[in-house]
């Protein structure tokens, strides 16, 4: 049981550490609807949706691991520095076992609030886990102009941004993202 309260509070750690400017929101919320209730473990169907007066579903997604689902976290980051896009929402999934794994999905939100959804990032954290991956935006430091960047970050002992490689970069341009060919070293 110590183990697993290290590896929350580890974990809780790396959410708010590595957010970057991402921030608790009430404008969405998730709910959940259980599929079989006869089954033990039955699957859930998550959605995301725009709350206020006419709640609107943004994403739905499965979760058939219910025995190990720990919590859903939704945060939203506002003005990215992508043309048309006004907020970025992360909603990450975590499941609890001997280590945390966490599901990170990412939602661009238009001016004219289209959702376009970014590929799913996956992230571990172990007792000693000192890396995760995540997406920055152009108004966030290491942030490049018109570019999404998908990053991994290392961090120090004191858990301090160590160093951030590239993984990938998608060029955004006219309401979409497409893989680009730049590579470049955006942090030591």
């Amino acid at each position: 049981m110590k183990k697993v309260a290290i590896i929350f509070i580890l974990l809780l750690g790396f959410q708010f550490m590595s957010a970057q400017d991402f921030q608790e929101t009430k404008k969405y919320l998730v709910s959940t609807e259980i599929k079989d209730q006869g089954q033990e473990h039955p699957e859930y169907v998550v959605n995301l949706v725009r709350s206020g007066e006419v709640s609107e579903k943004l994403s739905e997604l499965i979760i058939e691991d219910t025995e190990l689902f720990e919590d859903i976290f939704v945060t939203t980051l506002e003005s990215p520095g992508l043309d048309g896009i006004s907020e970025v929402i992360k909603m990450e999934v975590e499941y609890l076992a001997c280590c945390a794994h966490v599901e990170a999905y990412y939602f661009l939100v238009a001016d004219d609030n289209t959702v376009t959804a970014l590929p799913q990032l996956n992230n571990v954290y172990c007792e000693n886990s000192d890396t995760d991956y995540q997406y920055i935006f152009p108004n966030q430091e290491y942030g490049i102009e018109s570019n999404i960047l998908q990053t991994q970050t290392f961090y120090t002992e004191a858990s301090d941004i160590k160093y951030v490689n590239l993984k990938q970069s998608f060029t955004w341009n006219d309401n979409n993202y497409r893989p680009s060919k730049t590579t470049a070293i955006t942090s030591y």
